[in-house]
């Protein structure tokens, strides 16, 4: 069991003890990956009941774990393609290079707030371009194919059923184009849909995005797609708008408080009125202060915004306190299976704070 707060290299260090180099089949080594998983996942469950992690560290550690579990199934389904079709290359002018593949991470993996039983969002890109875009092997594939086909093994993978369950639950929506989009695109159409059609709600889902796994070139490529978009391609003339509509639209399909009852998740002045008031304010401001975007977690972003002065210290520390408060409880009631609800008198002075910070720059309580 954790005493301490878990690093990705403890786990990283831990699964290579545990599984070791064999060349086992491929499925019986994603076996022992979730039984291995299950185990990690367990300990930080009882350090997080007895109250020996706090809520920030148990997310960490829940993110670690996931990271190497994403790398190490990544690694298992790569080694089964190039067995089969050899390496992905491709050629600019006479130089011809190994195509990478990253894996992206969104939503709260991106945040670093992963919580028992969190599905991934996750997107996939690659950097194959130029021409002579095929596999080296006997049985040479199209690089396009051949990352398809990755994905696919590697999705079947994380979610097979095995004797521990399945590693996790993945959702790809947040890919371009959505559900009808390639499930893997390469950076340069990536960054080409980022300028051209993303909307602002995407833009808001980039700012807590941050590769996970998978080549560094690629890593390094989305980063500076990152960043180029997140300060040069918002469009600043619709943004509030969009982001008021945006949140009014989904506290009206999903905000589950009634009386008796308050939606942690949804309620006004809760956990998604924080988030988007902070991707707000991050959004308008990173052109001009672009350390505000160096981060993917609310928390830090909300540091960033006090430090660059755009946000008042004070009003800063007490989202963050409030922040973590409303995670705290949704945690925890995700650990007994309860639905994310309190009683609608909890609460009151994080939920008034929250409202008069939404009020004071995106609008009154009607918006």
């Amino acid at each position: 069991v954790y005493s301490e707060a878990v690093t990705r290299e403890d786990i990283a260090t831990e699964l290579m003890a545990r599984l070791g180099d064999d060349d086992d089949d491929s499925e019986a080594r994603v076996r022992a990956l979730a039984q291995f998983q299950r185990t990690i996942m367990f300990r930080i469950a009882v350090a997080d009941f007895n109250g020996v992690l706090p809520i920030m560290k148990v997310s960490d550690g829940l993110t670690w774990l996931a990271e190497v579990v994403l790398g190490e199934a990544l690694r298992i389904a790569w080694r089964d393609l190039v067995e089969r079709h050899g390496v992905p290359h491709y050629a600019v002018g006479d130089d011809v290079h190994e195509a990478g593949f990253g894996i992206i991470a969104y939503g709260k993996l991106g945040g670093l707030e992963l919580s028992y039983g969190s599905d991934l969002d996750i997107v996939f890109l690659h950097d194959s371009h130029g021409s002579k875009q095929q596999t080296d092997g006997d049985r040479p594939l199209d690089n396009g194919m051949f990352f398809g086909r990755l994905v696919r093994r590697l999705t079947h993978f994380l979610s097979m059923q095995t004797g521990s369950g399945q590693l996790y639950e993945v959702d790809t929506r947040l890919r371009p184009d959505g559900h009808k989009g390639l499930l893997v695109t390469n950076t340069e159409a990536f960054e080409r849909y980022q300028e051209e059609n993303a909307w602002t709600w995407e833009h808001q889902a980039l700012l807590r995005a941050r590769p996970v796994a998978g080549a560094a070139a690629v890593a390094k490529e989305f980063e500076r797609i990152r960043a180029q978009t997140l300060m040069s391609r918002i469009r600043l003339d619709t943004l509030r708008d969009d982001v008021v509509s945006m949140r009014a639209r989904m506290r009206r399909e999903l905000d589950r408080s009634e009386t008796g009852r308050f939606d942690l998740k949804h309620g006004r002045g809760g956990i998604g009125d924080i988030e988007f008031i902070v991707q707000y304010l991050v959004l308008r401001d990173a052109r001009k202060y672009p350390a505000v975007i160096r981060f993917s977690d609310n928390i830090r972003q909300i540091a960033a915004l006090a430090s660059a002065g755009r946000l008042d210290v004070q009003t800063a520390a007490r989202l963050q306190n409030a922040y973590r408060e409303f995670r705290r409880r949704l945690h925890h009631l995700s650990l007994n299976d309860r639905p994310p609800f309190v009683g609608e008198d909890e609460l009151p002075g994080e939920r008034d704070l929250v409202a008069a910070v939404w009020e004071r720059h995106l609008g009154g309580p009607g918006s």
